[in-house]
């Protein structure tokens, strides 16, 4: 075997080149030919058969062009991309650094803020933390913002321009605020909504799974909390269903074998960037050691598109293609089938780009 090392380098300088640039088993393999000693735990970035980046835009699409090419895309299935840019004209953006956010917001309430960087869903969450609270401990600590996007930070984050009109605004599910000082790592799952994501600060690294993949399996290492914990210990106090026996770090192969076969995407998430992510397309995201603030969008597309909605920008001579419904303008708990207060539906006020409402 040729290898692209001067022989002069170590085996843990060949190492750290064989990790990051040879995939899977083949990377396994170039190891141990350099004369390196062959690594048996193999990160979830280290299995499966990669597929390269999701689509990247650096524009937006109209409200109908991301109905149709990203919602609906694939029969329904739903096609991921990167929106490169996209959160910068958010007031977030410029604004949501620890001392403004202290002074500014200091004393909202975080209703959800987790205890552990590496997700297990085994750990009871704190809540009812103020954000002043989190950011006095989160630098020195474990603790993990995913608490519902308070009031007052919900004035500085948009709907991005293509949820404008089309139907976007009836099926409003949830929005959460994501802060960490960073090295976190996320169980492998799916969300039951459709999900755009915006970074305000550090980078989040994505794999995403295709619905189509039978992640979804217990014999693939899926568990559903509430079943497993009645007969596995380790499970008694998890909750959901995610791929529980999947350590992302050491992914074992050879008892999970369907895991070397799975296809999967990458996407990396910088500052600025918004992403959409399907609903139930599996995911893992981690974050390198960096403070981390994001925040997400969780919403159920409609059945058909409203072009209607569309056509009264027309008629106020209004631009959609603006950044023009802060979610605080929106109300939210959409839950298809639920029978909660927006069980029928919720709304936005759209606002014109100077003042007013339309």
């Amino acid at each position: 075997i040729l290898l692209p090392f001067p022989w002069w380098w170590g085996a843990s300088a060949m190492a750290v080149v064989v990790r990051r640039r040879a995939p899977g088993l083949l990377r396994r393999l170039v190891a141990s030919a350099a004369g390196c000693v062959v690594a048996r735990a193999a990160s979830i970035w280290e299995v499966g058969r990669p597929q390269g980046h999701v689509e990247t835009r650096e524009d937006l699409p109209s409200a109908r062009v991301f109905f149709e090419e990203y919602v609906r895309a694939g029969d329904g299935v739903g096609k991921p991309v990167l929106f490169k840019g996209a959160a910068r004209r958010m007031p977030a953006f410029e604004l949501w650094n620890d001392d403004y956010l202290r002074e500014a917001h200091g004393q909202v309430i975080l209703d959800q803020v987790e205890t552990e960087k590496k997700e297990t869903r085994t750990a009871l969450p704190k809540e009812d933390m103020t954000l002043a609270q989190f950011l006095d401990a989160y630098n020195s600590s474990s603790l993990y913002s995913v608490a519902k996007t308070p009031a007052g930070l919900a004035d500085e984050v948009f709907l991005l321009p293509f949820m404008n009109c089309g139907g976007f605004h009836h099926k409003l599910a949830e929005t959460v605020t994501w802060v960490s000082s960073g090295s976190t790592k996320s169980v492998i799952h799916k969300d039951g909504q459709q999900n755009v994501h915006c970074m305000f600060a550090g980078k989040k690294e994505w794999v995403l799974w295709s619905p189509r993949t039978p992640i979804a399996k217990r014999k693939n290492g899926w568990v559903v909390a509430d079943e497993e914990g009645e007969s596995n210990p380790a499970f008694k106090n998890a909750y959901g269903s995610f791929a529980g026996k999947i350590d992302v770090d050491n992914v074992e192969v050879e008892r999970f074998p369907a895991w070397a076969e799975f296809k999967w995407w990458s996407m990396t998430l910088e500052a600025g960037d918004c992403a959409f992510v399907p609903r139930s397309w599996f995911h893992f995201v981690e974050s390198p050691p960096v403070r981390s603030v994001s925040v997400h969008i969780w919403f159920f597309e409609p059945k058909e598109f409203d072009q209607a909605s569309c056509d009264k920008f027309d008629e106020h001579s209004v631009d959609p293609s603006g950044y023009l419904v802060r979610i605080s303008d929106c109300s939210w708990g959409y839950e298809q089938g639920g029978a909660g207060p927006n069980a029928r539906g919720t709304k936005c006020k759209i606002r014109r780009p100077a003042s007013g409402e339309l």
